[in-house]
């Protein structure tokens, strides 16, 4: 009987909902926020379906003011709508938006909206959706460049907003914001994603896991309009999650990679089978040093042909 093969592919599904058949990684730091779907949400979703981008979520610890969204989020902003805490869509509410010179978009939200959960921004591009943040823990680390929880890079992905002293934003599209890769003393572009006087809700990609240092900590830089920095050395972590090409109806090693933490350190793994896939044992515990060393977590067998989606929740454990 001709085998078939099969390639699991793994991306993150905490910003960006979309691809063709995105593997989907749930990651939950202990008192972290993150978005948990159950196995119906990811087996026959139209969003599996569909291109990129179509929904990023950020956080932002006021909503009311100035607000300015990265045109490639959106594109033209057709509606805004107020969300409840329970998710729940709202009436559409009278914000004023401009389109200023350099292509970015300005939201006047008015303080009558300051009670408001979240706001879900639907673009030409792309949908929106900025929410208060559900746990704002202060980080550790140095710089007056200070994030809203803990940082976490799965996958390559570091999703996050960051705080710093006020300033007065008239060219949003001149700030940027970089992390520092240790392995060659560069720094690598984010996006920076929604912006106002006083924070930054950015989103990387591709990230090495050599931008988190030996110590467990990483450097990352805003550059403001007017050519200054903003600075700060902040802990993170994160992991990679790795299961080499296989055939139908053979079991493949699942193995992974976690920096940025000390090897006794306990991290969890929660992996749900999908239609035609078998992930045993479904969950798995190991100190972040047996992990490194390759010690195997669990194993797939599929009989579906091609890239497939992945479902895992990855814990640290404290």
């Amino acid at each position: 009987m001709k085998t078939r093969k099969v390639l699991l592919t793994f991306l993150s599904g905490l910003i960006i909902i979309g691809g063709l058949l995105p593997a989907l990684s749930i990651a939950n730091e202990k008192g972290a926020s993150k978005i948990n779907p159950t196995k119906n949400d990811i087996e026959g979703s139209e969003f599996a379906m569909a291109s990129p981008p179509l929904l990023y979520e950020v956080v932002l610890t006021s909503l009311s003011g100035e607000i300015f969204v990265n045109p490639a989020y959106t594109g033209r902003i057709n509606t805004v709508r107020a969300l409840d805490r329970n998710h729940l869509l709202g009436k559409k509410v009278d914000i004023e938006t401009r389109t200023l010179t350099d292509g970015w978009k300005k939201l006047n939200v008015p303080s009558s909206l300051s009670g408001t959960f979240g706001l879900v921004v639907s673009g030409k591009n792309g949908i929106l959706k900025i929410t208060l943040p559900q746990n704002t823990a202060n980080s550790s680390g140095g710089g007056t460049l200070r994030p809203i929880g803990g940082l976490f890079i799965e996958f390559g992905s570091l999703h996050a907003t960051f705080t710093f002293p006020d300033v007065n934003i008239l060219e949003p599209s001149k700030y940027e914001i970089g992390i520092l890769n240790s392995a060659n003393n560069s720094f690598i572009n984010g996006d920076i994603i929604v912006l106002k006087n006083n924070q930054a809700a950015v989103g990387f990609e591709n990230l090495p896991s050599s931008v988190v240092n030996k110590d467990g900590m990483i450097r990352i830089s805003l550059k403001k309009s007017d050519g200054t920095f903003i600075s700060s050395d902040l802990p993170a972590w994160g992991y990679n999650i790795i299961v080499s090409e296989t055939d139908t109806g053979v079991p493949a090693p699942i193995t992974a990679e976690v920096f940025g933490l000390s090897d006794n350190e306990e991290i969890s793994f929660n992996f749900v089978s999908l239609t035609g896939q078998v992930i045993n044992p479904s969950t798995k515990t190991l100190t972040v040093g047996e992990i490194n060393k390759g010690v195997q977590i669990s194993t797939i067998t599929t009989k579906i042909e091609g890239p497939q989606p992945i479902a895992v929740t990855v814990k640290r454990l404290k």
